[in-house]
This record gives C-alpha cells, sequence and structure tokens, in this order.
C-alpha cells in the first residue's frame, strides 16, 4: 500500500471507524505537550530511525506532526523500512486545530 495524504477530518473519521490504527506523533515533547491527538504515541522525528523496532511494521499509522512536512518524511523513512499501511495528516495538527476536528475518537 502506499502512503495515503489526509485531511484531519478525514483521519478523524477513520480513527473513529478504526481502533486498530495508530497515531503516531513525530513532534517534540514541548509541541506534544499542548494538544495531540488522544492515544497518540510520540516519537520525534530525530529519533525515529534509531527508535524503529519499538513499532510494529505490520500495523497501520496515522503520522501526524504540525505542518505535515515532518510526517511526511517520517512516512517516507517508515516506507523505506518496510511500513505499508500508512496515512500522513495533511496540514498536521495546526491545521486539525485551525478546522476544529476532534482530538478525541467519537
Amino acid at each position: 500500500m502506499q502512503l495515503r495524504n489526509l485531511s484531519p477530518a478525514e483521519s478523524h473519521a477513520e480513527l473513529c471507524r478504526d481502533s486498530d490504527l495508530i497515531v503516531l506523533d513525530v513532534r517534540t515533547q514541548p509541541e506534544f505537550d499542548r494538544y495531540h491527538v488522544d492515544g497518540a504515541v510520540l516519537l520525534p522525528i530525530q529519533e525515529l530511525e534509531d527508535r524503529l523496532d519499538e513499532l510494529d511494521v505490520t500495523a497501520r499509522y496515522v503520522v501526524v506532526c504540525e505542518h505535515g512536512v515532518r510526517s511526511a518524511m517520517a512516512c517516507d523513512i517508515l516506507l523505506s523500512q518496510g511500513f505499508s499501511d500508512l496515512r500522513n495528516v495533511d496540514g498536521g495538527m495546526a491545521r486539525w486545530i485551525g478546522e476544529a476536528v476532534p482530538l478525541l475518537r467519537d
């Protein structure tokens, strides 16, 4: 499967439909502390390659950062390492918050 880019609203809808999706937040701890999707796993992009063994290559991920740039880079890294079911949040958390999309799964 290839990378899919989803809006925050589309991401939220998929998260509400599928409890097996994992939100992978690749921002820094201070960014994550300001706001994040409930249940998100924090793994800053700076640490991603060194900590890949903490992730399940067969799992399905929604990858998010602040504006969508780092998450797209993270998705490229993950794809190169055999991860195949990835969704990138277009516009990141800034867009998510700006569009008032809920941070909780319904």
